[in-house]
């Protein structure tokens, strides 16, 4: 099969697997969502020779198109004319992308023979001319996209090639050595398909392209690579397979196939391959200082995907905050505590673009713990614990504002009762401060004298079993013994006082629940619920009917085995038969009964019966010899 044909099957199944594949299951982006807040300029479509003649979509934010006819050293007959669509975006940069492939020498008529440069090639199938093989296909399309730049009327052709993007396409659609039967998925025919994609790059870059990426699956990436190895550059990617503008957005986020930037997501869009481009992600998005080190604060902002030197404009957070255009971010002098935020937007030279938030905590103090404590009731008077914070710049001051007298909270954080206390739940709040205006708040929550259920909550028990059926409750943070008042469900299910639970032998199957309280000598309170799901016995085994038949015989004077085929004979039924014979079950699979059997001596010989009584009181017979 030609390969432009299997390019646009495997473009077919592309299509058809986005459709299948829904939104997926993804990290959840750290941008916005798809919506009307999408730049101009952050989606477009890309395009080749099977949209020779078609109609194409305008007003677009930006154009992507195939050089090649599906395969190396090939022309899409169109070029010219996607081009011009191309340039008439909003970006007005059109990109290209060429196809990729490594038949081998074997399987293709363009295999380099006897070339000198990049690498020296003798025309063998090895890993020198793989690289040959790729640096000749990215030179060809580069010269066939410099060919369409001229045709078009581009002032300067050679330069507009170099400035826009390029991707490598690579896809198992085109022939591979790892995966043509001609050579097999080796070890060899991986590094010669790595170091066809090497030498294309390579080409490229030698041409003064400045922004070269890949396109592909993480699957067919594999495939055809290994995966990414230590060697390959980690060069930008771009990945087909999601469904819509919101699912592209959120695939930004994914993982890269080669360990470069996520920079651009494919998707289906009236009919064509739509693309949103990936916006440039800066950190840190916070930080947090002390009152007395905000007037020396200073960060460096940091870009993710950027192919070239990033340009920081701020738009918002001066003259507090302020970012400088290579993302350096000061303070303009001492700030007092609060929140400040910077926002702005970040660029490079190749067009990728984003926006930055940043957000400056100062002088807030946080507290760390304690939080909550629980106390028994005559263990108040005693209790204490200690607040501490974080973010603060030497000793903490704590300012109580209500709680009292209940719960007390000293200057220094400690936290004391004014007494015995009784059962219930205390909270103290306040605020916390510093010598150099680094302020927080706090808050802890004292419970006294809670006395807590413990598991089980539930059993589930059968009709048959509930005579015997009773379960002790349990319960913790009492102090000494405890005693059960149960205030519902009486007349099916009894709770004593020391919280054993009884359900009445006749209950029918249904859900019975009961409640109460619980207390101790000392004042603590608690309250319990405990329910028992009732169920019907599972019915007994029933026999199945269907013919019996005994495998061997009995012998006079002798103990032998037999067996019993049939069906229904769980629960190792009874057999007996006639004074003088006495059978003993020793296994039972349900289908087949292996029987020992004892004969007295001087029995007589004959045919006799044997009666199986199964378990659910119904009996069967067969007949057996006995020598």
């Amino acid at each position: 099969m030609d390969l432009w044909l299997i390019d646009v099957l495997n473009r077919l199944s592309k299509l058809l697997l986005v459709a299948l594949m829904g939104t997926g299951s993804l990290a959840a982006p750290a941008f916005a969502g798809a919506s009307s807040s999408l730049l101009a300029t952050s989606t477009g479509y890309d395009i080749s020779y099977p949209q020779c003649g078609g109609s194409l979509p305008t007003p677009v934010g930006f154009g992507i198109v195939g050089v090649n006819f599906g395969h190396p050293f090939s022309a899409n007959p169109c070029l010219s004319t996607e081009l011009t669509w191309a340039g008439g975006s909003a970006s007005g940069a059109p990109s290209f992308y060429m196809n990729t492939a490594n038949p081998g020498a074997a399987l293709t008529s363009d295999w380099p023979a006897n070339q000198q440069t990049p690498v020296l090639c003798r025309g063998a199938n090895t890993p020198a001319c793989s690289y040959d093989f790729g640096w000749n296909a990215a030179q060809v399309s580069f010269a066939d996209a410099v060919g369409a730049e001229t045709a078009v009327g581009s002032a300067t052709p050679g330069a507009a090639a170099r400035l826009a993007h390029w991707w490598l396409d690579v896809e198992t659609g085109n022939a591979w050595q790892t995966i043509e039967s001609t050579y097999g998925p080796t070890a060899l025919s991986k590094l010669n398909d790595q170091q066809m994609l090497e030498g294309s790059l390579a080409a490229l870059t030698s041409l003064g392209v400045i922004d070269v990426g890949i396109y592909s699956t993480p699957s067919q990436w594999r495939t055809v690579t290994g995966g990414t190895d230590a060697t390959f550059p980690p060069v930008p990617v771009w990945m087909p397979g999601y469904a819509t503008i919101s699912a592209a957005q959120t695939a930004c986020a994914s993982a890269s196939f080669t360990g470069g930037r996520v920079a651009m997501i494919q998707y289906p869009s009236i009919g064509l391959d739509g693309d949103y481009v990936c916006p440039l992600l800066s950190s840190p998005s916070t930080a947090s200082v002390t009152t007395s080190t905000s007037a020396t604060y200073t960060s460096h902002l940091t870009v993710a995907g950027d192919s070239a030197a990033v340009t920081f404009v701020q738009s918002t957070g001066a003259p507090q905050l302020l970012v400088g255009p290579t993302g350096l971010v000061t303070t303009s002098g001492a700030l007092a505590a609060g929140t400040y935020t910077a926002a702005g937007t970040t660029s490079d030279a190749n067009a990728n673009s984003g926006a930055f938030l940043f957000t400056l905590t100062v002088g807030l103090i946080t507290q760390s713990s304690a939080l909550t404590g629980v106390a028994k009731v005559p263990s108040t008077p005693s209790f204490s614990t200690q607040l501490v914070v974080s973010g603060q710049n030497g000793a903490v001051t704590f300012v109580q504002s209500t709680g009292a007298p209940q719960l007390l909270v000293g200057p220094t954080g400690l936290v004391t009762t004014s007494g015995a206390l009784a059962a219930g739940t205390y909270t103290a709040t306040g605020t916390t401060s510093d010598a150099f205006g680094d302020v927080g708040s706090f808050s802890y929550a004292l419970t006294v004298g809670a006395i807590t259920q413990n598991a089980p909550l539930t059993v589930s028990v059968a009709t048959t079993d509930l005579a015997t059926s009773s379960t002790q409750l349990s319960v913790s943070h009492n102090d000494g013994p405890v005693t059960f008042v149960q205030s519902t469900g009486a007349s099916t299910v009894v709770v004593s006082p020391s919280g054993l639970v009884t359900p009445s032998p006749t209950l029918a199957p249904g859900t019975y629940t009961v409640r109460g309280t619980t207390t101790d000598a000392f004042g603590d309170l608690g309250t319990f619920v405990f329910t028992y799901k009732v169920t019907s016995p599972p019915p007994p085994p029933t026999f199945q009917t269907g013919p019996l038949r005994v495998i061997g015989y009995a012998q006079t004077g002798r103990s032998v085995t037999m067996a019993v085929t049939g069906v229904g004979f769980y629960g190792r039924p009874v057999v007996t038969s006639h004074t003088g014979t006495d059978f003993v079950v020793t296994r039972d699979t349900g289908a087949v009964l292996t029987l020992k059997v004892s004969v007295r001596a001087r029995s007589r010989h004959g045919v006799y019966t044997l009666t199986i009584a199964l378990a659910n009181g119904e009996s069967r017979q067969v007949r057996y010899n006995q020598r």
